[in-house]
């Protein structure tokens, strides 16, 4: 999403990021950001650690797990051993740990309540015929067990996605969330500091779901303008091929030796 200052006329482009995709998508997007004076961008991580240099046996939490086995089983890319984050132009523009369990604590906000405030918003959704269709165990085995594994589990898990994203961005109701609201405050400080600083030409790079608060709040606090938008393909969908049918088995007879008298 394309952004520019009414005033200023400083331009900034939200990066919607998909967090596991081709590695083309990623290198298409190390290759974008070095035409950016500032690349803001998202991790939640220690105040000390360096971004460019993450070790390679980091602790994993529940959701860095999904991911690496979405990773191995969709044939896909990581994010986060990708994108170049060691750039000169990359500047960190996100909560350390301690600063988002902090106001965690403050808000009394946990992961299983923001599971269940995502439970609430998919049943109201299916109570209005709305949401994406469910993926029934039949065709999952059935993609599991194809020769061609990882395609049937795309296009299993590509419909789901669009519902995913637009569940994820409703933890902006009702007083917002740590992980989506509060975040994005964080963002958008950095933000006018770097504008502050003279910078013209910058980018957000954050989970999509971030987006839709992000420009809503830079339109309405920070007089900026949407100017276009430009979609990136994350995944390439290959054409499924049509497997071939097996020839039916065929009965064979067997003689039968006569009865002993």
């Amino acid at each position: 999403i394309s952004m520019q200052h009414k005033v200023s006329g400083a331009k900034v482009d939200l990066v919607g990021a998909v967090h596991i995709g081709d590695q083309v998508y990623y290198e298409g997007l190390n290759k974008d950001f070095k035409k950016y004076e500032s690349v803001l961008y998202e991790m939640v991580k220690p105040a000390d650690m360096d971004p460019g240099n993450l070790p390679k046996d980091r602790p994993q939490s529940g959701v860095s797990i999904i991911q690496k086995f979405m990773k191995s089983q969709l044939d896909l890319a990581y994010q986060l051993d990708v994108v170049d984050y060691g750039a000169k132009n990359f500047v960190h523009a996100d909560m350390t740990v301690k600063q988002f369990e902090k106001r965690q604590q403050e808000r009394g906000e946990n992961m299983f309540k923001l599971m269940f405030k995502l439970m609430q918003q998919d049943l109201a959704q299916r109570s209005k015929g709305k949401g994406a269709a469910d993926i029934s165990t039949l065709e999952l085995i059935r993609a599991l067990l194809s020769p061609t594994r990882s395609v049937e589990l795309k296009y299993l898990l590509a419909r789901q996605f669009n519902e995913m994203e637009r569940l994820t961005a409703g933890l902006d109701a009702d007083g917002g969330s740590v992980i989506l609201t509060d975040r994005n405050k964080v963002a958008l400080q950095v933000l006018r500091k770097q504008l502050q600083g003279g910078k013209k030409n910058l980018a957000i790079f954050y989970g999509a779901a971030h987006l839709p608060d992000m420009e809503k709040r830079m339109i309405e606090k920070m007089g900026f303008e949407r100017k276009g938008m430009r979609w990136v393909a994350a995944w390439d969908l290959p054409e499924r091929k049509k497997l071939p049918s097996r020839k039916p088995i065929k009965p064979q007879s067997v003689p039968v030796p006569a009865p002993k008298q």
